[in-house]
């Protein structure tokens, strides 16, 4: 495996565009997905192609129904949309041998994300935003803003493709660009600034925290379970982290703080209390053991 190659996600907005022609000479190879979306679908693919071969930049292209699958999942287009592109993308990575994928998230899209999960409620995971790397994913322009990426496009003379999605106020991202950011600017206008610094000092307190509970983990937990009296005697802070790392294990993901809350529930009560999480998962305590096991 070539561990230092890069596979460098590319919409052709002017995000990727900028972060591909930074790469271009790194000997990188593009993915293009095509959601079949909007009616501007096949031609977005198209300028993408023209792009690469004009850059003598390889391209790996995918396709998907992403409007069939929501309705099949049941789930979101947004939702299905990235789940389907992130999957074809780490294929794609993974047939070629690649190390790592590239995306063009930057400081404006990581200052939305907080944003939008402090709306919802999220912890203390949701308000560090986008991690700068995760897995195999890098995202080498998360600091820069869109207006520093507009200016880079402009001296360089890139054209680029406008996702016209982006305007559409149906999206709740789409508003808080539109609406509520400008308005929090007046405020202050170094707010996408001020956001970054955040992200970064929640994010060194999340390590920390994980950290501790992953030692916890691996001191005291046997597969997805860990000792109840044990779980209840630590601070709360790396006592919740237990619990989503017993999920991730299983899903990938961690769980919502609801789901956390009802696994520190469980491991309150009696022996054979249960209950059902989201994910397909279900908690239970087993003979003094916070347990955590697929439905099925």
């Amino acid at each position: 495996m070539n561990n230092e190659q890069l596979l460098v996600a590319v919409s052709g907005g002017a995000d990727s565009v900028a972060l591909l022609h930074m790469l271009r000479d790194s000997g990188v190879t593009a993915a293009h997905y095509n959601h079949g979306l909007r009616s501007e679908a096949d031609s977005d693919e198209a300028f993408v192609a023209e792009l690469c071969a004009d850059w003598g930049v390889p391209l790996a292209v995918g396709r998907g129904d992403v409007a069939a699958e929501a309705d099949k999942r049941g789930a979101g287009i947004e939702e299905t949309a990235r789940a389907m592109r992130y999957a074809f993308l780490e294929e794609t990575r993974v047939s070629l041998g690649f190390g790592k994928i590239a995306t063009a998230h930057n400081a404006d899209d990581n200052a939305e994300t907080v944003l939008l999960n402090l709306i919802r409620g999220a912890g203390t995971l949701g308000l560090t935003g986008i991690p700068p790397e995760r897995g195999p994913i890098v995202r080498p322009i998360l600091r820069l803003s869109r207006a520093e990426i507009a200016a880079y496009i402009r001296e360089h003379n890139l054209r680029h493709i406008e996702d016209t999605s982006n305007r559409d106020p149906i999206y709740r991202r789409n508003f808080l660009r539109s609406e509520v950011i400008p308005l929090l600017k007046t405020l202050n206008p170094a707010l996408t600034d001020a956001v970054t610094r955040l992200t970064g000092f929640l994010r060194e307190d999340e390590e920390f925290l994980t950290s501790m509970a992953a030692e916890a983990l691996k001191l005291h937990g046997r597969g997805s379970t860990f000792p109840a009296k044990f779980l209840l005697s630590m601070p709360k802070p790396v006592a919740s982290r237990v619990c989503r790392l017993l999920v991730s294990a299983l899903t990938g993901y961690p769980p919502e703080l609801t789901g956390v809350d009802a696994m520190l529930d469980i491991a309150a009560g009696g022996n054979g209390r249960r209950r059902d999480l989201a994910g397909n998962l279900t908690a239970a305590k087993i003979r003094g053991r916070l347990v955590v096991t697929r439905k099925e």
